[in-house]
């Protein structure tokens, strides 16, 4: 019952004041209204985007070298890197510059503060941030619907160049350590063929197979040439009816081949021909420097078929990032909420008025000089 009372004793102080309570509301309508019609029109462009897969930039991916799945959209961690990147400084300093925003912004740049509040302002008009899709949502705000639009975009492909270029600043990397690695194999690949050429000139062994089937096959021709000419000269020498010529062609003729085998046997000093002997000297020696010879321009080869893949795809513009929706002008304006400012504000005085009334009421009845004097004494 008691409570019942207190609250009807509010209304009635309501009610008493109610003229005032009035014309607070009135006064703060008006000028609520007034202050809104004040406010700048904004307008928010968007443009959302996902993350490119790294692996794009892959030059087995590219050229076809592996049965790996291409990803075209990157994974959670890209996301995260290049939601890094939309909210970098180096960003927010490329959009100051390109749309000179302290003249925009009206700040001053000579100032010591100028930087942190021309990045203050424009970051209180940016946002780029995840949405619900696990894409990124970059906004801008401007009173300028055509240039809300253009620097949304244009923050858009700044982020992208700033993930190429982290791309191929690793693909640059890479491509000095082949070309160092391409020279000092290049060194060693003609040291190796100085010393093969020194040894094949020394043994006069140039082709291991066919100079090793060519010496077989000589030196087997003259033994079976040997033995035929001893049998020859064998059944034929003492024979009255055979001419004396014909004996000494065959004796010519066997000399000829002990020579040709003595020659292929025994090494000529002054290293005119190929022996056995030098042959199977210098084979081992040969075929170790060959072999080294053959893999190191294998390998060579193989590291310039790399670096010519990198490098195909360090020059190719691979994007960072892919643009589901670009920012388009926005035909209407994002704020202010004058209505909402307007019905907030009447509110705010409203429940304000009322609260500053009961209070005047509650202690209307303090004698406030007899506590000054008090204090005072």
């Amino acid at each position: 019952m008691a409570n019942r009372d207190s609250l009807i004793g509010v209304f009635r102080i309501i009610y008493r004041w109610r003229k005032t309570i009035r014309n607070i509301c009135i006064i703060t309508l008006v000028g609520s209204i007034g202050l809104s019609l004040l406010l700048d029109n904004y307008f928010k462009a968007t443009t959302v985007f996902y993350p490119a897969s790294p692996e794009l930039a892959n030059p087995e991916l590219i050229f076809g070298y592996t049965s790996q799945v291409t990803q075209y959209f990157g994974s959670d961690r890209d996301l995260d890197r290049l939601d890094e990147l939309a909210n970098g400084n180096e960003v927010v300093d490329y959009m100051v510059k390109k749309f000179h925003l302290y003249e925009h912004y009206k700040i001053d740049s000579t100032t010591l503060k100028g930087q942190s509040k021309v990045r203050e302002r424009f970051l209180n008009l940016y946002s780029a941030q995840k949405n619900k899709n696990d894409a990124i949502e970059l906004s801008i705000e401007d009173t300028d619907p055509q240039l809300a639009a253009t620097m949304a975009n244009a923050a858009r492909d700044r982020i992208n160049e700033i993930g190429q270029r982290l791309i191929k600043n690793s693909q640059e990397r890479l491509l000095a350590t082949f070309e160092d690695n391409i020279k000092r194999k290049t060194a060693d690949l003609e040291l190796l063929g100085d010393s093969l050429r020194i040894l094949q000139s020394r043994y006069n062994i140039y082709s291991v197979t066919e100079q090793g089937e060519q010496l077989s096959t000589q030196l087997s021709r003259a033994e079976s040439e040997i033995v035929r000419g001893k049998a020859r000269l064998e059944v034929l020498e003492n024979n009255p009816l055979i001419p004396k010529d014909t004996i000494e062609y065959i004796k010519a003729n066997l000399r000829a081949y002990q020579r040709e085998r003595e020659n292929l046997m025994t090494p000529d000093p002054k290293g005119g021909n190929l022996s056995i002997k030098s042959f199977n000297e210098g084979l081992p020696k040969v075929s170790v420097l060959s072999d080294l010879h053959f893999q190191a321009r294998k390998q060579l080869s193989y590291d310039k078929e790399r670096y010519n893949q990198i490098k195909a795809a360090y020059n190719t513009d691979i994007p960072a990032l892919q643009v589901v929706e670009a920012a388009e002008v926005p035909l209407l304006k994002s704020r202010p909420k004058r209505s909402i400012i307007v019905i907030a504000c009447v509110l705010a005085a409203f429940l304000f008025s009322i609260l500053g009334i009961l209070i005047a009421e509650a202690y209307r009845d303090f004698n406030w000089k007899e506590i000054t004097g008090d204090r005072e004494g």
